[in-house]
């Protein structure tokens, strides 16, 4: 239907091409150029199908986005820094790391000059895939190649660091940025920060949360969370219960993933009580707890000797419909074992076997 509207001037293609871009129809827009490719009638240009290539980048259609630049030198177009960029762009929305370093190699080979986009989203697709050596040793290649890095490089390459847990690493990205005239943002301090929760180094999450304060730099509810977590991975409830006390001065609301880690930071520190009151502050912020907050609750429970308390919370699950899974079960057996009542412990163990019978049954359907 399309084709003999574009067949009349490359001007009116270009519009067909952006108006399916603006509505994100990667689908139909891949479809056109290819049969327009195919027919012949009008001569497809560079940015034709570079439209296209970032289209199916924004849908994360990223087979569609390789074989539109594969077949540009068919259609005697060269592809271009742009070009490349869009399609690794759409091969790191796409989970394609090693495609995405593929397409960097092909640039050096083809004689075009990776820029900074081109880098960054190559480290992005590392980051995402796990990949943290790759990631920095992209980082390098820029640095020795002269490459300008920005806030994006950084960010990608910190990140990377975190999912790793090369906190180290991550920490000395993050100081290294204002000697390169880079001001840190939310997003380079949030994953420096998840990189020490996960190293277990509190310490240092804390004094980068105090260092985003001082600095100004815009907490957001990610911040909190990761520094909360930091602390309760470091055992440290009271530092935790004070930062999610403080997040409403911040203008931060709590949710979900703050309150479960300080109720976690409760139950290391066996304070089942506190843990408790946290569960009952969700309920009153209209934050509906979920299995972690209950599971950590429960454990709470049951290091402090509170069956009855493990097996209420146990319940409640139940009857708000929460899904309970092996650490629900196992915690409140074993807040029942430690309370002396062996034939409660039994019939909760027969329960979970049940639900993993039916869980099973369900799966294999």
């Amino acid at each position: 239907m399309l084709l003999p509207e574009v067949r009349r001037s490359k001007a009116i293609l270009q519009q067909v091409l952006r108006k399916l871009s603006e509505q994100k129809r990667a689908n139909l827009l891949y479809a056109t150029l290819k049969t327009i490719e195919e027919d012949g009638g009008i001569k497809l240009e560079d940015s034709n199908c570079t439209v296209g290539i970032s289209t199916c980048a924004r849908a994360k259609m990223w087979q569609q986005a390789l074989k539109l630049l594969e077949v540009m030198p068919e259609m005697k177009l060269q592809p271009n820094v742009i070009s490349y960029n869009a399609t690794i762009s759409a091969c790191e929305k796409g989970g394609q790391w090693p495609q995405a370093l593929k397409l960097l190699e092909a640039m050096r080979e083809m004689k075009v000059q990776p820029n900074v986009i081109s880098y960054s989203a190559a480290i992005s697709a590392c980051e995402k895939g796990g990949q943290w050596p790759q990631a920095l040793k992209l980082f390098e290649a820029m640095r020795k190649g002269k490459v300008s890095l920005d806030v994006i490089s950084y960010n990608a390459t910190i990140s990377a660091c975190e999912k790793g847990r090369q906190w180290p690493q991550a920490l000395k990205l993050l100081e290294v940025m204002p000697e390169m005239k880079l001001q840190p943002n939310v997003i380079s301090y949030n994953a420096t920060i998840s990189a020490c929760e996960k190293g277990g180094q509190w310490r240092q999450a804390l004094m980068l949360f105090e260092a985003m304060r001082k600095g100004k730099v815009a907490l957001d509810v990610i911040s909190c969370n990761a520094t909360i977590s930091s602390c309760e991975k470091g055992g440290q409830w009271p530092q935790a219960l004070k930062l999610l006390e403080a997040m409403p001065e911040m203008k931060l609301q709590p949710n979900v993933i703050s309150y479960s880690a300080a109720i976690s930071a409760c139950e290391k520190g066996g304070q089942w009580p506190q843990a408790l009151k946290l569960l009952e502050a969700m309920r009153e912020m209209k934050v509906q707890p979920n299995v972690i907050s209950y599971d950590a609750a429960i454990s709470a429970c049951e290091k402090g000797g509170q069956w009855r308390q493990a097996l209420k919370l146990f319940e409640a699950m139940r009857k708000g419909k929460v899904s309970l899974d092996v650490i629900s079960y196992n915690a409140a057996i074993s807040a029942c074992e430690k309370g002396g009542h062996l034939r409660q412990a039994l019939k909760l163990l027969e329960a979970m076997r049940e639900a993993m019978r039916t869980a099973a049954t369900s799966f294999n359907r």
